[in-house]
């Protein structure tokens, strides 16, 4: 009976980690979050939410885009990148809402002002990393994949 709960236990310990989805921010040097949620997908109320945890920032520090770890030429050994990144934003939240319909996106990052966004994009928006573009395009994809195909933002497979 024992070995039995462990390997159920053990098995959806697996299945969490293996349907676990990034929650993806607005920089592209940073980390990307966790998904937790998402309602309403294709709908006028569609909505994300998703937080950061170690996962998010060991991830981070060792791809270490800001040359904080001594692999890198800085200070920091992996884990005290981690456990900083823990300490300053470990409670960080996150939320997308979109209006599939309308082609609406707002973010909601845990600190500063709300991002809106409007697709399909002019021609001649910025969407580069610089912009924060990028994320809130995989958002909105995730959220309104039927309006994102026919926005020509995703491939048909």
């Amino acid at each position: 009976m024992r070995i039995l709960l462990s390997s159920v236990v053990l098995f959806t310990l697996t299945i969490s980690n293996a349907h676990s989805e990034d929650f993806p921010l607005a920089s592209c040097a940073g980390w990307d979050g966790t998904l937790i949620s998402r309602t309403g997908t294709d709908s006028r109320n569609a909505v994300m939410e998703g937080n950061v945890n170690q996962a998010n920032f060991q991830e981070y520090c060792e791809r270490d885009q800001g040359y904080e770890t001594v692999a890198h030429g800085g200070k920091l050994t992996v884990e005290q990148c981690v456990a900083l990144y823990m300490k300053e934003d470990g409670e960080d939240t996150y939320r997308s809402t979109a209006d599939c319909r309308k082609g609406t996106l707002s973010f909601f990052p845990s600190a500063g002002e709300p991002v809106r966004v409007t697709f399909p994009l002019p021609e001649d928006a910025d969407i580069s990393c610089a912009s924060g573009m990028p994320p809130l395009i995989r958002q909105f994809t995730m959220l309104c994949p039927q309006a994102a195909r026919k926005f020509k933002m995703l491939d048909d497979e």
